[in-house]
């Protein structure tokens, strides 16, 4: 073995050292630095600029649209009140029945333990209680918060998604409102927003072991025990049998915006450097997209190669696409902010072209524009409530972005979802609906099965093929930024109908429960013994701003996280 002898070759192996560490702090910074095509040569994708300063060169436009210049009084304090105290049954049923425990089972009152031990409901509604101004209620999930939760004890498996978005999101939001000052003066001390962040450094430190992948993707899960990333239990793999672990879009790309935010706040990059190494194989894709900036998933985290050509906005891959316009605009100084926008515009304008769908019209109906889903060949003509979502996303780049088609395209797809409403007897949208496509597209893949859904087809236009509401948000959040960004308040209308809807179905005892069949009457036997932390934390949030000041979580100042959690745009 040759030995390096004397202080010139010393010197000249600690210059290649410290060149080696230099390249790999530049690759996992800049992951866009030596991209390639998946036979090698760069790809075309690849918009690194060794010299760019990060500044979006696109035109960044006010997004909120101005109520006071125009002389509009935005809020509607009697409703805003309304859904405030929807709030407060929520919480005040909640700590009577199940404080400390995960979730209510707002029926029965019991508690249940799906999140791990650590009370998501209270940490997941945070930033709600802060924004409605409930002091009391804040004060008492913050205490707990800070006192009463230990991040290093889960109870199984950690699921870094959910955890990321409702846990640690809603602790760096809480921290930013603070800074901000939203909460009144002297309710919230220095020692308390030190413990919330403390908090937070401790659940990212806990998290941190999930993105020891092969690729930086993270891991399904995480064993807090061992400290180490693994696979979900077998029962629950997307693919069984398969060598690796898989994961959708939504799991890799649904880290940025918290860590960001943490890294911001605690002034250490490696969050920031783990989120964007973890989305870095779908932003700087190796492998040809047929459909530029679409992601075929599920993903093998060892290798980043699809293992399947599934294609969607909807459930596991929808918050991956949310979050590169919302990477962008919250950070718009970031080396790869124009990174984040490019690829957003190439994902939205492939779905424009690919994956629009009209209905065809019913019996005195208009025809209404769907979101399709594509899986090997194959158009999927079922659309998930959760992809609702998608509608308020177009809105708010299109308009970011001055780009009128694409806000267009977001109208359309909020009035298709706002007719999932209107068309069930319970005046709330279902988990999953099928049409007829206009164009009759040969391989639409459903058609309705029974009578009961071609009669839906033949007076709605669409069939109903999963008829739970399982309290989710994505529609109302959707009004949320039509409201906001257009100022019609036609958008308030359709959000104050679907209070009422959800209030007159969904209230039982113990809060608000899921209802179990949207097309029947609402009563005691068509409710679920559920409740997810995402009703306190995103449906009534969104609904108490879609009506009180448009100076409280302005779309010019936050940006939402996939859980409503607000960021403070970092100038």
């Amino acid at each position: 073995m040759m030995r390096i002898r004397g202080p010139t070759s010393y010197k000249a192996r600690i210059i290649a050292l410290a060149s080696i560490a230099i390249v790999y702090v530049l690759y996992v910074t800049f992951p866009g630095l030596g991209s390639t095509s998946f036979n090698g040569t760069p790809s075309r994708q690849n918009g690194f600029s060794w010299f760019g300063s990060g500044k979006p060169k696109w035109p960044r436009n006010t997004v909120q649209y101005p109520f006071k210049e125009n002389g509009i009084v935005a809020e509607n304090k009697e409703k805003a009140e309304k859904v405030k105290r929807a709030m407060q049954r929520t919480f005040w049923k909640y700590k009577v029945g199940a404080w400390g425990r995960d979730e209510i089972k707002p029926v029965s009152g019991d508690g249940r333990t799906t999140r791990n031990g650590w009370a998501a409901t209270i940490v997941d509604t945070l930033t709600t209680t802060a924004l409605m101004g409930l002091e009391e209620e804040f004060k008492l999930e913050l205490n707990f918060t800070i006192k009463g939760i230990d991040f290093n004890d889960a109870l199984g498996l950690v699921d870094p998604f959910e955890t990321t978005i409702r846990y640690l999101g809603a602790l760096v939001s809480t921290v930013d409102l603070i800074d901000a000052g939203i909460l009144s003066k002297g309710l919230v001390s220095q020692y308390d927003r030190h413990d919330v962040l403390s908090q937070a450094v401790s659940l990212a430190t806990k998290l941190a072991p999930g993105f020891d992948s092969p690729t930086g993707m993270i891991w399904p899960r995480i064993n807090f025990t061992t400290n180490q990333g693994c696979r979900e239990h077998l029962d629950q793999r997307p693919i069984p049998g398969f060598a690796h672990a898989t994961i959708g879009p939504a799991r890799a790309g649904s880290n940025w915006l918290e860590n960001k935010v943490l890294s911001k706040l605690t002034g250490k990059v490696e969050y920031e450097l783990n989120a964007t190494r973890a989305w870095k194989p779908l932003v700087w894709n190796r492998y040809i997209e047929e459909w530029p900036g679409l992601i075929d998933s599920p993903i093998d985290i060892v290798t980043g190669a699809p293992v399947d050509r599934h294609r969607s906005w909807g459930a596991g891959h929808d918050s991956y696409y949310e979050y590169l316009i919302k990477a962008h605009i919250l950070a718009p100084h970031d080396p790869n902010t124009s990174k984040y926008r490019d690829r957003w515009i190439q994902a939205v304008e492939s779905t424009m072209k690919n994956l629009v769908s009209w209905s065809a019209p019913a019996e005195g109906k208009k025809s209404k524009l769907f979101l399709s889903q594509w899986k090997n060949g194959w158009l999927l003509n079922e659309m998930g409530h959760l992809a609702c979502f998608a509608g308020g996303n177009f809105l708010l780049g299109g308009k970011y972005l001055g780009r009128e088609d694409i806000v267009q395209f977001g109208l359309d797809v909020i009035d298709a979802c706002h007719e999932t409403y209107v068309g069930s007897t319970t005046r709330i949208g279902p988990e999953y609906f099928s049409w007829i496509p206009a164009d009759t597209a040969p391989n639409a893949t459903y058609e309705p099965q029974h009578e009961t859904q071609y009669k839906q087809l033949k007076s709605l236009g669409y069939w109903v093929t999963d008829a739970k509401w399982v309290l989710r948000p994505e529609t109302v959040e959707s009004y949320f930024y039509a409201y906001r960004i257009t100022g019609n308040r036609m958008y308030q209308e359709w959000a104050w109908d679907a209070f009422n809807a959800f209030t007159k179905a969904a209230e039982v005892e113990f809060g608000y429960a899921e209802v179990k069949d949207v097309t029947k009457p609402a009563g005691p036997d068509n409710i679920i013994d559920k409740a997810e932390s995402f009703w306190g934390a995103e449906t009534l949030k969104y609904l108490y701003l879609t009506f009180t000041s448009e100076d409280i979580g302005s779309l010019d100042e936050w940006v939402f996280s996939t859980e409503a959690h607000p960021f403070k745009v970092i100038r």
